[in-house]
């Protein structure tokens, strides 16, 4: 019996579980919900494997007696788990939980996590060196992020109304439009590009930050930093997914100016949609460096930024069909098969 345990519970607001789920179902893997991790450690109902994604959302904490605490509690699930015969996989989305308030205690429930693992996944191979440098000593597997377009099909297959969209956000002719699309946080350091914006003063050149205010001191301090400068335009609120996919469809390129990630789902959705990506050549976005439609930002940085932008302005339509191409390239049918094969043997 290939009976897996999947936690969390699949959320279409981050369709990762859902899709890696179906594709894991048409192979006969029976994969199993639960919406508390306990309901699974309690009661595993003769599955082999739990396998987990984001743990840390179960234990960070403002509070470092609270943050202990949870801490605690999830690897006593987990032992609670394993001691039914259960083996444990992780998929490292983050190394480290994202804005994490005590990064110390952070650290120390990462290190006691992979003591406890038999298998990690990582989206890019490097990931491996990381997670051994934390003490795993299991099996580490390399599943590649796959595309979104199923939950964010392609905007504009036309590129006359792609320009209408344009026009509609205030885009004039000839000019750049980055995007930062996404939930409003602190880690995606976006006071700080807006800062090195204004520094960089870059003709023809508009930003727009589009997403919920997740954090309510990054999203004024964006807001603060904004102030006077007619070219950035912060929308905040929810997208839906056509919203979402309209935005970074429109856009010459999505913007990362993290200051701190791993995996970045933001620059599959881009590619998924045709945009390029100016970020970090670090980590999940290494892979892209030296790609036409990847443009490195090595600091966040006004001489960066200016550097970045130039490097957009200079990529064309074979840019956005290269980067479609890489999106399609890795599928959640080759995810699925190389959970199944790690797992399972199948």
């Amino acid at each position: 019996m290939r009976a897996l345990l999947s936690w969390p519970w699949p959320d279409p607001a981050n369709p990762y579980v859902l899709r890696l789920t179906e594709a894991l179902s048409a192979r006969g893997v029976d994969v199993r919900h639960a919406r508390l991790l306990a309901t699974h450690c309690a009661r595993p109902s003769g599955a082999r494997w739990l396998h987990v994604h984001w743990p840390e959302w179960m234990v960070t904490s403002p509070s470092r007696l609270r943050y202990r605490a949870r801490g605690r509690w999830v690897l006593a699930l987990l032992d609670a788990a394993r001691a039914q015969g259960v083996s444990v996989a992780w998929t490292a989305h983050n190394l480290r939980a994202h804005d994490d308030p005590h990064p110390d205690l952070g650290e120390a429930a990462r290190r006691a996590l992979l003591a406890r693992c038999s298998v990690v996944f990582g989206h890019f191979a490097a990931a491996e060196g990381d997670v051994r440098a934390l003490g795993f000593r299991g099996r580490f597997a390399v599943t590649p992020h796959a595309h979104f377009d199923r939950d964010y099909p392609l905007a504009f297959t036309e590129e006359r109304a792609r320009e209408t969209h344009r026009r509609s956000l205030g885009v004039g002719p000839g000019e750049v439009l980055l995007v930062s699309a996404g939930a409003i946080e602190g880690y995606k350091n976006l006071p700080a590009v807006a800062r090195a914006l204004r520094e960089a003063a870059v003709p023809g050149l508009r930003w727009l930050v589009a997403g919920r205010a997740k954090d309510a001191a990054a999203y004024e301090g964006l807001r603060r930093e904004a102030e006077g400068a007619p070219w950035i335009t912060v929308r905040e609120g929810f997208l839906s997914p056509a919203e979402m996919a309209r935005v970074v469809g429109a856009a010459d390129a999505m913007l990362l100016g993290y200051r701190a990630f791993y995996t970045s789902g933001a620059a599959v959705l881009a590619l998924t949609q045709g945009t390029p990506v100016v970020g970090p050549a670090a980590h999940h976005l290494a892979l892209y460096d030296g790609e036409p439609f990847f443009a490195a930002l090595p600091s966040v940085d006004a001489a960066s930024l200016r550097a970045a932008a130039a490097a957009v302005r200079a990529m064309g339509e074979a840019a956005r069909a290269a980067a479609r191409a890489r999106a399609l390239r890795d599928t959640w049918e080759a995810a699925a098969a190389t959970v199944d094969a790690t797992l399972f043997g199948g």
